[in-house]
């Protein structure tokens, strides 16, 4: 994903599409970690897609109103093969409806 191009174009519409939900996760590596090694780049890439993912459920209605509720608890969980670690996070916070005034 770090090595991607953000102006790179695949040649299938479900990968391409798929990609392009990562980018938000690439910029914030790049931003934050660009002085980085590209292989740590790409491992901080891959935590921070999975907390991308965590939060992209939370916009989802009946997520959200599960959350409130206490009945559905969201972890993220990121393997590291050459480390033999696994690291688990928890979403202790949700995304609040909007105000209506």
């Amino acid at each position: 994903m770090i090595e991607i191009q953000n102006n790179y174009f695949m040649c299938s519409d479900f990968i391409d599409d798929w990609v392009q939900i990562g980018l938000p996760a690439k910029a914030k590596v790049k931003a934050e970690f660009g002085h980085l090694p590209l292989d740590e780049q790409n491992r901080e890439c891959e935590k921070e897609a999975v907390n991308l993912s965590l939060t992209n459920i939370q916009t989802y209605p009946y997520v959200r109103e599960r959350m409130a509720k206490n009945a559905l608890a969201l972890r993220g969980g990121y393997y590291d093969f050459g480390k033999g670690c696994f690291e688990l996070s928890e979403v202790k916070s949700i995304i609040t409806p909007p105000i209506h005034r």
